[in-house]
């Protein structure tokens, strides 16, 4: 919604760009007052993007589309008016009332979109700069983080994992081979002989299921099933793969990662995208498979993990299954 919204004031702003060109360059014939307005569209174009790879040098060529319409508009707005107040100084003394009128018409196409960039991102940025290290903000919370599961979350979720795991552990209680249902909206076949742990979360993501098995030398082999509604990252499987990515460049940003490979499952039309990754987690070198599985506004994250590559190679075809078993519950 947010991003809509800046949008149309994006537009917005490039018509008045347009209105100011015109009105300053009114003796000048039609083509040229459109050849400027081309002009002040490319410029602002080229400005935006440079702005918002300098607030974020890693984000998506999607999320640039995104943003880039109201920093574009404000851009074009402001040479415009630059141009304008450049003319009208020329021809016109200090105290003179098109002067003043021109002067604060600058100002305002300043002040007022900042003051809109502030409403509507200002609040994140905030979030995001009073965050210092040792502490990360995770969701909504600014707290150290947990890596003993594989995601960044918070001591408290991470307590309730280990609690629900120590259980298992103790009375030996195992999963068999079945069908079950994750957060009442997908079915998917649970392999046998892990434990369980359930309803958990790890900032704006819910962590329906958990499964983690232990060989005889005590090496870890992980599943983690977890979902999120893709609105809040974008309406397509590209869009909210870039944004899952770069949350996983924020936590490890030394990962090394495959290129995705995007897949439709033909049973149910699911959008599917696989990569894998190799990250530093928690001072342990980390092998990982992530599926990200798209159905309408709903994704179903499959992550595959454990620090030996040996053990996450034999055991892949579970990872597979899981993914290609998915379905929707209706």
């Amino acid at each position: 919604m947010a991003s809509a919204f800046a949008g149309i004031i994006g537009i917005i702003l490039f018509v008045f760009a347009c209105k100011n060109v015109n009105k300053t360059y009114k003796e000048k014939s039609v083509f040229v007052r459109i050849g400027i307005c081309i002009g002040l569209f490319f410029a602002g174009m080229v400005l935006a993007i440079l702005f918002l790879l300098m607030l974020n040098p890693n984000t998506s060529p999607e999320s640039l589309g995104e943003n880039s319409i109201l920093f574009l508009g404000f851009f074009a707005d402001l040479i415009s008016l630059i141009l304008r107040f450049v003319q009208v100084k020329k021809h016109h003394k200090r105290e003179s009332k098109e002067y003043k009128s021109t002067r604060n018409e600058l100002i305002l196409s300043i002040v007022i979109p900042l003051i809109i960039f502030i409403a509507l991102f200002g609040f994140d940025f905030y979030k995001s700069a009073s965050c210092q290290y040792p502490k990360m903000l995770i969701g909504e919370e600014c707290c150290i983080p947990n890596t003993d599961f594989g995601i960044p979350m918070c001591n408290d979720e991470a307590a309730k994992m280990n609690q629900q795991l120590n259980y298992a552990i103790e009375n030996d209680i195992l999963t068999t081979e079945k069908t079950e249902n994750i957060m009442s909206k997908f079915s998917l076949t649970i392999p046998p002989n892990y434990y369980a742990i359930r309803n958990s979360k790890a900032g704006y993501y819910d962590i329906p299921l958990f499964l983690i098995s232990y060989d005889e030398l005590g090496n870890a082999l992980m599943i983690r099933v977890m979902y999120s509604e893709s609105s809040n990252y974008g309406e397509t499987i590209h869009d909210f793969y870039y944004e899952f990515k770069k949350g996983l460049d924020q936590s490890a940003p030394q990962a090394l990662t495959t290129e995705p490979q995007f897949y439709e499952n033909e049973k149910n039309g699911f959008e599917i995208v696989v990569f894998n990754m190799t990250a530093n987690i928690g001072g342990i070198e980390t092998f990982s498979s992530q599926a990200l599985i798209k159905s309408d506004s709903e994704v179903l994250i499959i992550s595959y993990l454990s620090d030996n590559k040996d053990l996450l190679d034999y055991y892949y075809y579970e990872f597979e299954n899981m993914i290609w078993s998915s379905d929707r519950i209706d």
